[in-house]
């Protein structure tokens, strides 16, 4: 072997390690399974054999760190949760879940049991990175969500009735918010985030920002959330489901990305897989989810 040759098979090598991602995770949502007739394009039951050709052909590829679900893995029953949720767990990688509306079907303390969780919303980390799962539906008027009888609720109907009297797009019982004390927890997360020079990806079920999906679907209380967001140097993207269209924008250095629900992704599945680099987060979409490359501050 001539040294030609051998400098530039070393010099390839090279490349191809400084090319490979950090690690690489998979995101979908609204799976949405409910066993039950389809409704406009809500196909239902479809779903179950969407999820397990996505959980069949990322365990063919592997190698990835984990993957997260943004919410609605059921639609209307909690009893659905018995026949989807082992087709989630059949990943051979360390899944994570997202509470969406849907979800509280099932009773909060059934649900969060269900999912393994101890609160709704909580966090964890890769090298470099801080990823912080938040419980859109912390203040809610749903029932299965928020009993009547608990303050949540109770700030939940206040806070719709506010949006109401404003006429405000998002004024909607099938959205939620986020509650002072969680609020407060992601402003201290995001603060040690930063202090460790870490970069943070937020996952909630819904929209934080109007452009990034239909205005009707956003957070309650998104405004809020925007501020402690935008007060935060680590925060490179908010990754949501709820707008089964998809959707994306950017603002302040953060990309704002609604994934497409796959309960509406036809004869198609719908999810992606997010390769880490040191500048970017390359996003491959399958199915009705698009390819994008997010380049970060």
């Amino acid at each position: 072997m001539t040294l030609r040759l051998v400098t530039a098979l070393v010099g390839m090598a090279a490349l191809a390690v400084a090319q490979a991602p950090s690690f690489t995770f998979a995101v979908l949502t609204d799976i949405q399974y409910g066993d039950q007739p389809d409704a406009g394009k809500r196909e239902y039951r479809r779903s179950l054999g969407k999820l397990k050709d996505v959980a069949a052909a990322l365990n063919r590829r592997g190698g990835l760190a984990f993957a997260i679900q943004l919410g609605d893995l059921i639609d209307s029953k909690a009893a659905d949760l018995e026949t989807i949720l082992p087709v989630w767990r059949s990943l051979k990688t360390r899944t994570y879940d997202v509470p969406g509306n849907h979800d509280f079907a099932a009773p909060r303390a059934v649900l969060l049991e269900r999912l393994g969780l101890s609160e709704g919303y909580n966090e964890f980390a890769r090298p470099g990175w801080r990823f912080l799962v938040l419980d859109g539906m912390d203040l809610s008027v749903n029932p299965g969500s928020r009993a009547e009888s608990t303050a949540e609720h109770r700030q939940g109907l206040a806070l719709l009735e506010q949006l109401k009297t404003a006429d405000a797009a998002n004024a909607q019982e099938w959205n939620g918010g986020i509650g002072a004390s969680q609020l407060g927890w992601l402003r201290d997360a995001l603060a040690r985030a930063a202090a460790a020079h870490e970069r943070a990806i937020v996952f909630c079920h819904f929209p934080a920002l109007a452009e990034s999906s239909t205005p009707a679907h956003l957070l309650w209380n998104h405004d809020a959330v925007m501020r402690v967001l935008e007060s935060s140097p680590a925060v490179a993207a908010w990754f949501n489901g709820h707008d089964h269209n998809g959707g994306y924008a950017s603002r302040g250095g953060i990309h704002f990305v609604t994934f497409p629900g796959m309960v509406e992704s036809g004869a198609a599945t719908s999810y992606t897989v997010v390769r880490v680099f040191d500048d970017r987060l390359e996003l491959e979409g399958t199915g009705s989810a698009p390819s994008r490359t997010l380049r970060l501050r």
